[in-house]
């Protein structure tokens, strides 16, 4: 079917009246004096109508002495919407041409020496540009969260920014601190029971080591997150135990617009809506060693997070007072 030819049962058929005659026709031919009867039209109107429908070729007509019958066209109601919608091949090759050509050049335009210089604000070329990044990655293959640092940066120097692009954009996966592009692997806790051998047999270290990899691959990440206003650029930064649940919990206070925990995040939030805030994860806490105190080290993780991007008053919702506060009583630092 040629591509006039769907525009034109296309347009024949959005018509409300239209419809109705063709529904009508779905059980027998009918004259067309019945038809203006039936649906309460004028002669003239129905003879409008009925041309439309003929010209795209939906309906058929002829003459019995002084009567017009009319008949629907059963081949083309045969005819699926996806039939009737398909470009033609060499349509769709000319399109795949220029989707290309566009490609290139969104590429063109935001790469220089094979250096991303600034991100896109057009979403449908950021997906392009994205996309490059997320190439990087082999297939299947995990990687650890330096690792994906390290792809990502000879491209771009905002690795967080381009990370977190990627996993919204859902263009490789992420779980806990371990990414990966295309489709899930089988868990890392499954992946532990498959045995050595027939063989072998596990010493008492062999499972101490199994059982600290373990809890490792399966404890809650902890880290630094960011809380971003994509209108302005202020941020809010804070720590957790864990960081998933904390991205959950935040993300459904942003759509619910009740942010408890920072009125002023609250305030902007409902000025320009929850669509305009992303949360980010800005570094992951290594499980501490034995004897280490966890909330300590996480506290000096946060504050060398909000000593470095300052998210204090026009540049953010932290409290400077409070920073200043929790920076005197770290060991070995002052305000």
């Amino acid at each position: 079917m040629k591509s006039e030819q769907s525009i034109a049962i296309m347009k024949a058929l959005a018509d409300k009246s239209r419809l109705a005659i063709v529904n009508s026709l779905l059980d027998q031919p009918q004259y067309a004096e019945e038809i203006a009867k039936r649906h309460g039209l004028a002669a003239s109107t129905v003879s409008f109508h009925l041309r439309k429908l003929e010209q795209a070729g939906l309906i058929s007509t002829r003459r019995e002495q002084y009567y017009l019958v009319v008949k629907l066209n059963q081949e083309i109601f045969n005819t699926t919407l996806k039939q009737i919608i398909s470009v033609p091949a060499e349509g769709k090759e000319l399109q795949d041409a220029r989707i290309d050509l566009y490609r290139r050049k969104v590429l063109e335009s935001f790469f220089r020496n094979g250096m991303l210089e600034k991100l896109p604000t057009q979403h449908k070329k950021r997906l392009i540009v994205l996309e490059q990044f997320a190439l990087r990655f082999e297939h299947l293959r995990r990687y650890s969260e330096s690792e994906v640092t390290g792809l990502i940066t000879p491209l771009f120097d905002d690795y967080c920014t381009v990370r977190r692009l990627l996993v919204d954009e859902r263009l490789i996966n992420r779980e806990g601190s371990t990414y990966w592009r295309g489709k899930e692997l089988e868990a890392p806790a499954k992946q532990l029971e498959v045995a050595k051998g027939p063989f072998n047999v596990k010493t008492e270290s062999d499972k101490r080591a199994e059982m600290k990899r373990l809890y490792k691959e399966n404890s809650p990440g902890m880290g630094v997150y960011q809380i971003r206003n994509k209108v302005n650029g202020k941020i809010y930064v804070d720590s957790s135990k864990n960081l998933d649940g904390t991205r959950n919990s935040r993300l459904f206070q942003l759509r619910m617009g009740t942010i408890v925990f920072n009125p002023q995040l609250q305030s902007d939030v409902r000025e320009f809506g929850a669509e305009n805030f992303e949360f980010e994860v800005l570094a992951v806490l290594d499980q501490p060693e034995p004897g280490e105190s966890v909330d300590r080290l996480l506290i000096a993780l946060l504050l060398h997070w909000q000593e470095k991007l300052q998210p204090f008053g026009e540049r953010g919702y932290n409290s400077l007072k409070g920073f200043e506060r929790a920076l005197s009583q770290l060991p070995g630092r002052s305000a």
